[in-house]
């Protein structure tokens, strides 16, 4: 049966066009994704709770059914009502979280960060970083704020934002690049490939944190682990 090895549940704004692409390419044999979408939204935090959780509800209840686990791949929520999402999908993968574990996995203390965003939102990943214990050696950002734009972002695009900063890259134990929205599965290949540092994305640490909760191992774009 399709999925028999492991089924992968999605939850992603509708403005979002990355995500499944990169892990469509990540899923291994056997394991298949099954993604259901909410409208999208300005800001990071809801403004009405009570609506909020009855969107979870209502959205994670249409991919339960198909669902060993559900990466929840969006930011909206997970700063202050994490716990909200959590409550309602037991099983669920929270890609900031996850790329934080990632970096402590690997023993990373330094890291050169890479966005799709404006200086702002992009220095507000740096603070993120910066407060879950890791020195940041550099960071820039492709100056992007709409979700189609970011997941219209070419490949090579990504590649050349990291090279241009080599001397601060080189400094680095690793490369964090940002946005589930920013299709990152190529570059970090070829990233990985020519700088020999751990390149890892939201969308690869996400579905590091899904596989491993099914117990499913596979060769990762841009790290092993």
């Amino acid at each position: 049966m399709p999925g028999g090895r492991g089924r992968i549940g999605l939850i992603l704004p509708s403005n979002n066009a990355a995500m499944e692409y990169d892990l469509w390419k990540m899923a291994p044999e056997g394991v298949t994704i099954h993604t259901t979408r909410m409208k999208p939204t300005k800001g990071c935090e809801p403004t009405d709770v009570n609506a909020f959780e009855k969107e979870i509800k209502e959205t994670y209840s249409l991919i339960q059914e198909v669902s060993d686990v559900v990466i929840y791949g969006r930011t909206y929520g997970t700063h202050k009502h994490v716990n909200i999402i959590k409550d309602i999908i037991k099983n669920v993968v929270i890609p900031e979280e996850e790329v934080i574990r990632i970096l402590k996995k690997l023993g990373i203390k330094r890291v050169w960060v890479g966005t799709p965003y404006i200086k702002e939102r992009t220095l507000e990943e740096v603070e993120w970083i910066k407060n879950n214990g890791f020195e940041v050696t550099g960071f820039d950002g492709l100056g992007k704020i709409r979700g189609v734009d970011i997941s219209n972002t070419p490949i090579f695009t990504i590649y050349r934002l990291v090279k241009k900063h080599l001397v601060e890259v080189l400094k680095a134990d690793a490369v964090y690049i940002a946005c589930t929205a920013l299709s990152t599965y190529e570059a970090a290949q070829y990233l990985y490939q020519d700088l020999g540092i751990p390149i890892i994305t939201e969308n690869s640490a996400a579905m590091w944190g899904a596989l491993e909760r099914i117990k499913i191992k596979i060769k990762f774009p841009g790290f092993e682990a």
